[in-house]
């Protein structure tokens, strides 16, 4: 049997027999149902962590575990802003009740602020500690803080209008999971804390802006998902003139996300940056298959007036249109485990694995469903004297009589396209997801203009045992500092090169380091014996490891990325006659690099993609020529939401990337399902522009729901105030009405100039 043949039979088996399909259909879903409950009790399994672009492989995230190891994580620091005049009794009252406040906590490794802080006088050689706040007036404390190279900036601002509390939390709490009910129990506590008139507590930090993306994440998708539901509803009840069949699709949907994400819970799937966005995929993938299903039996019930027997003539014809769909986008995405970046494999593998399952249930679900449905009420399709049948047989027109003008301006379209996205970069930063005005993003602003910012770096050095003390390295070590704080982006540094040359300096009134190994350990004894001691963390006993720790504007990724690559080549240049071997990284850097490879290996991998559409368009025609025209309309939806980028002045960006994936699954499933109708009217003997005109009311009406129906849908995310959701439904919607230019006009176009001519 033949599998039009098969799928015929199936599809008349579940007409009669809809209460066996709705059966399996309930126990299918109640234990995917389950799985999901019992998966997501501690919270949905997110990792967006910068650590976690680079879980697979090598040197990067390598390199970093090691250096970890030997000084510890430096990302997890929560970090407190008090704004204000802080050189007031009440304003330094108010910071020790803080700092109180946030050691109070369990999960608080250790706090650093101006609580504790202390500096040194020389007298006669000797050093004297002063205790900022306990010693000197509190007017007196915060100016001399404001002067010492260390204290300024990271833990007050340089012009004495603000403090900052850097609140370490326990270094075992990585996954937005963990810490999340940390991070919310100290800001509770630290918002306990009753504060004088004129000052302000703001709260920020890394895993402060972790732990809120993921839950303003999951709360946009419980408040607009309901809204783009309904949105749905309502349009395509509208679109296809009937609740019950317009329901139809949206059911099915519902039953293939549930049974995708009952799949991957139940296989241990942790959803990446990428991957959170493959149920969105699945809906996309679809609604828009069913619409065409919907379509098409409307079609054959007109025609037979049978259920069973236009269930069977629909299945045959669409279900291997949408098994190809399906194909295609799983085929296509599955490839993508091949990149070099773990989240992208991840991506990869769950929306092969989607794919899969959205098909099977469409299969099983939407027959079903519309089993249900009294004949009567299914509907009729559309005929020529309703609008959208005129609109559609003109473009026809248009298309059959003046298919050159119709490419030439299509294509126009595109190259004007590309030309506006001619200056989209790839790029990254924390505050890409919010508004200037929210109060994330004016804490990080705040931290960045009056202190020291909140994201970390470290230049890590390492030579032999004993090495990094003698005076040549620690001068090359200082020299690298030095350019590093020239950085336009870097706020604050600190190191056992700079802590020396400013203790030397105490001592004896010369801006250098210690001439001697002898002087170098004289000193840092002094240092020691007085209570003043290096930052924690900054040499290993042995002298042998060493590092800079610095902390860095929310710059973006292109421009740290950039800076990475002049201090790799300033540490080249300074240690290139020693042992000693320099890296640079940290969260900064690491999430930096990470987004720029991601993103640039994303992008490579869409070639990977076409090449598998390609195949598969030349497997369906049977010949080359063809399958290049199928091809070209996909790269359409591509071009035109990179040339709205240019025009909102945005980045190409981790937060609107997975835009481009929903864009190449939905442009390859139009086009399928155009060729394949269009093949099939062929292959029933009917002449070109008869099989054309019947491909444009058949699938090209399809192809118009389902970009109008998405559309509206993604129009409803443009109301979020998180800037990733607004410019995904912003993108989709450009992308999708691309699409329906490059289905509905260049691919014809092609198709008459290529085939209709020649024929």
């Amino acid at each position: 049997m033949s599998p039009g043949a098969l799928f015929e039979s199936y599809g008349r088996w579940i007409a009669r027999h809809r209460g066996v399909g709705l059966a399996l259909i309930a126990a299918l879903t109640a234990v995917a149902g389950w799985s999901i409950v019992h998966h997501t009790r501690d919270g949905l399994p997110v990792d967006f962590t910068p650590q976690a672009i680079f879980q697979d492989n090598g040197a990067q995230q390598t390199r970093m575990a090691e250096i970890e190891e030997v000084f510890g994580r430096d990302d997890n620091d929560l970090v407190a802003i008090l704004a204000g005049p802080i050189g007031t009794p009440e304003g330094v009252e108010a910071i020790r009740s803080l700092h109180a406040a946030a050691e109070g906590h369990p999960q608080v490794e250790r706090v650093q602020s101006l609580v504790g802080a202390q500096v040194t006088d020389d007298a006669d050689g000797m050093l004297t500690p002063v205790a900022l706040l306990d010693e000197l007036s509190p007017e007196a404390a915060v100016s001399r803080a404001a002067e010492d190279p260390v204290l300024s900036g990271l833990v007050v601002g340089a012009r004495g209008d603000a403090a900052a509390l850097r609140i370490r939390l326990d270094e075992d709490r990585e996954r937005v999971a963990d810490l999340e009910p940390t991070v919310r129990e100290v800001e509770s506590l630290l918002r306990t804390v009753e504060l004088p008139p004129g000052l302000e507590l703001h709260i920020t930090g890394v895993p402060f802006v972790r732990v809120e993306v993921v839950d303003r994440m999951l709360t946009e998708q419980q408040t607009l998902f309901p809204m783009v539901a309904l949105t749905f509803i309502v349009t395509i009840c509208l679109l296809f003139r009937s609740i019950r069949v317009g329901l139809a699709p949206l059911v099915a949907v519902g039953v293939a996300i549930t049974w995708v994400m009952g799949v991957l819970l139940a296989g241990g799937a942790v959803f990446n940056i990428l991957s959170i966005l493959v149920p969105t995929l699945v809906l996309v993938i679809g609604v828009a298959d069913g619409i065409h299903v919907v379509g098409r039996f409307r079609e054959d019930l007109a025609v037979s007036g049978d259920r069973a027997e236009a269930m069977g003539s629909t299945l045959r014809h669409m279900a291997g249109a949408t098994f190809l769909t399906t194909f295609t986008t799983g085929a296509g995405f599955s490839s993508l485990m091949v990149a070099d970046t773990l989240v992208i494999k991840d991506f990869g593998l769950h929306a092969g694995i989607a794919m899969v399952l959205c098909w099977f249930a469409m299969m099983l679900t939407l027959p079903t469903v519309l089993a249900y449905v009294p004949v009567e009420r299914v509907g009729k399709p559309p005929t020529r004297s309703q609008s959208m049948a005129r609109a559609l047989g003109a473009t026809d027109s248009l298309v059959r009589r003046r298919p050159r003008p119709v490419l030439l301006v299509s294509l126009a379209a595109v190259v004007l396209a590309a030309w506006t996205a001619r200056d989209v970069r790839t790029n990254s930063a924390l505050l890409e997801l919010y508004p200037d005005d929210h109060p994330t993003s004016v804490a990080i602003h705040l931290a960045q203009d009056r202190l020291a910012g909140v994201v970390p770096i470290q230049a890590h050095f390492q030579g032999p045992p004993g090495s990094l003390k003698d005076p040549v390295i620690l001068g090359k070590i200082l020299a690298y500092e030095e350019a590093l704080a020239a950085e336009d982006s870097v706020r604050w540094t600190g190191s056992i090169a700079s802590f020396l040359r400013s203790l030397h300096h105490k001592l004896t009134d010369e801006h250098t380091l210690p001439a001697t190994r002898a002087a170098v350990a004289q000193e840092l004894l002094l240092a020691e014996l007085s209570g003043e001691v290096p930052l924690s963390g900054l040499i290993t006993p042995d002298d042998a490891q060493a590092r800079i720790l610095g902390l860095i504007d929310d710059a973006g990724g292109r421009e740290v990325v950039a800076m990475k690559a002049r201090m790799d080549a300033v540490g080249e240049e300074l240690f290139a006659d020693t042992e000693v071997e320099v890296t640079l990284t940290g969260d900064g850097i690491l999430a930096s690099v990470g987004v720029d490879q991601l993103i640039g290996d994303l992008l490579s991998s869409v070639g990977l993609v076409f090449a598998i559409i390609l195949v598969t368009m030349w497997v369906l025609l049977r010949e080359v020529r063809l399958a290049l025209v199928a091809a070209l309309p996909n790269l359409v939806p591509l071009i035109f939401a990179l040339a709205m980028l240019g025009l909102m002045g945005s980045d190409l960006q981790t937060s609107n990337i997975v835009t481009f994936t929903v864009a190449v699954g939905l442009a390859v499933d139009d086009t399928i399902h155009f060729i394949v109708r269009f093949k099939q009217e062929r292959d029933s003997g009917r002449p070109f522009q008869e099989a054309m005109t019947r491909t444009f009311h058949g699938a090209g009406h399809a192809i118009w729901l389902t970009s109008a129906l998405l559309v509206l849908g993604f129009a409803a995310l443009t109301t979020s105030d998180l800037t990733s959701t607004r410019h995904f439904g912003i993108l989709s919607s450009t992308a999708m009405v691309a699409a329906l230019l490059g289905d509905l006009f260049l691919l014809p176009a092609l198709l008459w100039l290529v085939v209709g001519r020649r024929r």
